[in-house]
């Protein structure tokens, strides 16, 4: 049945060239329009490596001589750091939280992270060579309550499950599992040391963990997160060079929470000239980046081009399908008075679709692998913080040839889909018409 199609088609080849010559176009079109599409939909669902849910970063800030609200009497060591550990006090009884955190700067969810050269001397290594890195580290910092690791939930790369942080008063740190590869050629990194250059400093390795994304909407890779223990802030820029991080209870109500700490909990993180500046989730924390970076309207317009241009293209083809069935009403007439069955008639001109969209398909890949090295893939992330380029990703997905793959086999499938649709929906149409009038029009 296949060959005597193909010898059909190939009959008709004149009035089927224009429609293969826009299944042609089609087919580039609609690649071009999926692929920055895959891209958004991938890298918006990149695994973090932690979890960020019912996580709020709590800000500080202080007043300073020049500030109306500046208060001299609060401005001494001691009232310092009476007033941030009545705080810290304060943040620890709070019925809602389950886990809290205090980091230096930078954590999980943010939109920067710390960045310093290390070396690995060659001791530490199987090959004897010694490393020298820029890596991305956060500090955590450690109270007798806090636990960094559990409020973001940070997994042993060996075992998966949540880290049972160590309390650390010697400069340990954790590193990523890709980053213990990179350093040692092993994740058996445990025990061996990282010097922090013209620092004079050195960390122990306490364990590994899985990677997780050293910013907001990186890849999750490379990262280290240094130990350091905490100590009362005796000065103001101190004490608002902490960042504190909660976590909400299982059951927590949101909205209600949200309420309480504009009225209740905000105020009472405000002591002396030490004051609240941001309580903020990490689900708003986000969306604020979005707007900062202007990653949310560069998503919404790849978003709206590129479903704009697969509509279109639908579209377009079903509309060609079925002026091409009404063209072969009497072709159809004469297949209905010779016996031909409506599922014979109409699976035969859905296989000739097939047929004439694989072809055409199969004809653009040329064009799109000369366009892919010449251009390169759609990146819609090269305006934001961090990102790796496709072929320098870790991702398999985001990896070239799998991306090539997957966004060939989705726009193949659409168009397919969108050729049977176009095919059978005229054709049935058509049938439904009694063979003498349909050879009567002709």
């Amino acid at each position: 049945m296949i060959t005597k199609l193909l010898h059909q088609i190939w009959n008709e080849r004149k009035q089927n060239a224009w429609l293969f010559f826009e299944l042609f176009i089609v087919s580039i079109f609609m690649w071009l329009a999926i692929d920055p599409l895959f891209n958004l939909v991938i890298r918006d669902n990149i695994a973090k490596g932690y979890n960020s849910d019912n996580i709020y970063s709590i800000y500080f800030s202080h007043h300073n001589k020049r500030s109306p609200k500046y208060k001299a009497e609060f401005d001494n060591a001691t009232t310092i750091s009476e007033n941030y550990m009545q705080i810290l006090n304060f943040v620890e009884n709070m019925p809602e939280i389950e886990n809290y955190g205090i980091s230096k700067g930078n954590f999980p969810g943010s939109d920067f992270s710390g960045k310093w050269d290390f070396t690995v001397s060659g001791e530490m290594r199987a090959d004897g060579k010694e490393i020298k890195k820029e890596i991305c580290y956060y500090i955590n910092v450690q109270t007798t309550k806090s636990n960094y690791y559990k409020t973001f939930e940070i997994k042993d790369a060996a075992t998966g499950e949540i880290y049972k942080e160590t309390k650390d008063n010697n400069g340990g740190c954790y590193v990523s599992k890709s980053l213990a590869k990179k350093l040692f050629d092993t994740e058996s990194a445990i025990g061996k040391r990282i010097n922090m250059d013209k620092m004079q400093r050195s960390f122990t390795v306490l364990g590994v963990f899985e990677d997780v994304q050293s910013v907001i909407y990186s890849e999750p890779g490379e990262l280290m997160i240094i130990n350091q223990e905490f100590t009362t802030p005796n000065n103001n820029y101190t004490a608002t060079d902490y960042v504190i991080h909660i976590k909400l209870k299982k059951g927590v109500d949101t909205h209600l929470f949200k309420k309480k700490i504009e009225n209740e909990i905000m105020p009472q993180l405000s002591i002396g000239n030490i004051y609240c500046k941001n309580f903020i989730s990490h689900e708003e924390m986000k969306h604020l980046y979005e707007d900062v970076y202007g990653i949310k309207n560069k998503y919404r317009q790849n978003f709206i081009i590129s479903s704009f241009a697969i509509l279109c293209t639908i579209l377009g083809i079903i509309g060609t399908f079925w002026i091409r069935a009404v063209a072969r009403r009497q072709e159809i007439g004469i297949m209905q008075s010779v016996g031909a069955t409506r599922g014979t008639i109409v699976g035969q001109f859905v296989i000739e679709a097939v047929i004439l969209a694989t072809f055409a398909f199969a004809l653009t890949m040329p064009l799109i692998l000369h366009k892919i090295h010449t251009m390169g893939f759609a990146e819609p992330l090269t305006t934001f913080i961090e990102y790796k380029p496709i072929g320098e990703t870790a991702l398999w997905c985001n990896k070239p040839v799998p991306h090539f793959i997957i966004v060939s086999a989705i726009s193949y499938v659409l168009i397919t889909i969108t050729c049977i649709i176009g095919a059978a929906i005229p054709v049935a149409v058509t049938i439904k018409r009694e063979p003498v009038e349909a050879l009567r029009e002709e």
